[in-house]
């Protein structure tokens, strides 16, 4: 079984020359990471002279970085569930490609027996699913018909015959 390679734990982020590389060292940047260069962008700019609305909007920037950062670990996620989920349901369980996997040689009579014998059973598995359609044919009911021949006056027109399915 192939390990994965194992992800180089950062070192914590406590002075501003650590912020230079927090967020270059890994693509999304480790929640952890992230979290503590926030931290310490927001105690640096709440002990510097910067006016509020500045302050609080470098301390929502860096909480919306966050929560996108979250946000974007959790789509990546999914996304690699889903594909699994598709790349599953791709594979193929039945018919003459499984029936052939791992064979090499394509020419011997053994190998189309095996791949004759799918094509039936895929046929079958067809015909049984198609719905036999049949004809509808007309059937006179016996008061119907005693009454057509006893009316011979009335002309084909006026006569209505009614169609029922068996």
């Amino acid at each position: 079984m192939p390990t994965t390679p194992s992800r180089k734990t950062p070192s914590p982020i406590r002075t501003p020359k650590d912020l230079d590389r927090s967020l270059l060292d890994s693509s999304p940047p480790e929640g952890t990471t992230l979290q503590q260069a926030t931290s310490l962008v927001n105690s640096i700019v709440r002990s510097s002279a910067l006016e509020s609305p500045v302050k609080r909007y470098i301390e929502r920037a860096g909480l919306a970085l966050e929560r996108t950062s979250s946000e974007n670990t959790l789509l990546r996620k999914e996304n690699a569930e889903a594909r699994e989920l598709l790349r599953v349901r791709r594979e193929r369980k039945k018919g003459k490609r499984v029936a052939i996997k791992g064979k090499f040689v394509f020419n011997t009579q053994e190998i189309l027996d095996i791949v004759t014998k799918a094509k039936a059973e895929v046929t079958k598995r067809k015909s049984k699913n198609k719905r036999n359609s049949r004809a509808v044919s007309p059937i006179l009911e016996d008061m119907e018909e005693e009454d057509i021949d006893n009316d011979i006056s009335l002309s084909e027109s006026d006569c209505i015959i009614v169609a029922s399915r068996k």
